[in-house]
């Protein structure tokens, strides 16, 4: 866009825009991962209501490289709670079956 131009000159030129121009590939990434993290931990009976991806402010935190992160929510402790206890029961589940096929301890 030529921005440099006098009003005498007439208006700027420019091309026109479409919805394209709006598209963020950072925040698709972001929202991809979230969509990712949400689905797997569904398996396991665990629901994240809140998780947001959320554009990174550079000049608040000049160490993060990521244009976006994922929000995981706020949960009081006996959301908290009840989401550590359903994993752990898929764990432990998992750490049965795993000894009743006789695989070798990682020890």
């Amino acid at each position: 866009m030529d921005t440099q131009r006098a009003p005498t000159q007439g208006l700027a030129r420019y091309n026109l825009v479409d919805a394209a121009y709006f598209d963020d590939s950072d925040r698709d990434g972001a929202v991809e991962a979230g969509v990712r993290l949400v689905n797997v931990l569904r398996r396991f009976g665990v629901d994240l209501d809140s998780i947001s991806a959320e554009k990174v402010c550079h000049n608040c935190t000049p160490n993060i490289r990521d244009s976006y992160r994922l929000e995981l929510g706020s949960l009081s402790i006996a959301e908290t709670n009840e989401k550590a206890a359903q994993l752990e029961l898929f764990a432990a589940e998992f750490e049965r079956m795993h000894e009743l096929l006789n695989f070798p301890s990682a020890d």
